[in-house]
């Protein structure tokens, strides 16, 4: 029996141990994805699968029962060079982190088209929602996507997480190692409601 080629979406990497990013999934990703036990995919494109009928991953997602959620993105927007836009908003951002830190949302794969800027500006503001500091920021933000300019950086410092999170929902990894008092008293974390 000849053994199985499992080939990786482009920019593929493991953010957290239940979370996964890298470019939209084509069907030679799909044998590498299934093994992934990935439970919910979050698209952030300017079209859903569903609108632009994308058939081979609209059948892995039902094969499979794996949630999806889109999020459209602004494909009006500049998306080269230094002064490349902003194609996804903050409200949107804190939305997609409510989906990321539940625990019954499972191994998540999230993607852009090409799992570059708007892939990385969510995980920069989940980053800043972990209180990693503004280089260690953008220094992984760079691996990914080709260069953080003045206003991906500006989106990302003047994100405010501002979400409901239920304490016995919520996924281990978030602040792994941090006494709660710590989180509940962070100025930058003031607009979280933890509920039980």
């Amino acid at each position: 029996m000849p053994s199985q080629i499992f080939v990786t979406p482009s920019v593929y990497s493991r953010v957290e141990s239940s979370l996964t990013r890298g470019s939209k999934p084509i069907a030679a990703n799909f044998p590498f994805l299934k093994v992934c036990e990935i439970n919910t995919i979050i698209a952030l494109t300017p079209i859903s699968i569903y609108e632009k009928e994308d058939d081979d991953l609209i059948k892995f997602i039902q094969d499979n029962s794996i949630k999806y959620y889109h999020f459209a993105t602004d494909s009006s927007v500049k998306n080269k060079g230094k002064n490349r836009q902003i194609p996804i908003t903050h409200e949107q951002v804190n939305k997609i982190l409510s989906i990321i830190l539940m625990k019954n949302s499972g191994n998540i794969y999230i993607y852009c088209n090409n799992g570059g800027q708007i892939t990385s500006l969510v995980i920069a503001c989940l980053r800043k929602l972990q209180l990693w500091s503004n280089v260690s920021i953008f220094d992984e933000f760079i691996c990914y996507s080709e260069s953080a300019n003045h206003n991906d950086r500006s989106f990302v410092e003047q994100f405010i997480p501002n979400i409901e999170i239920n304490r016995s929902e919520k996924i281990e990894w978030l602040w792994r190692g941090l006494n709660e008092s710590v989180i509940l008293n962070h100025p930058s974390l003031k607009q979280i409601l933890f509920v039980e």
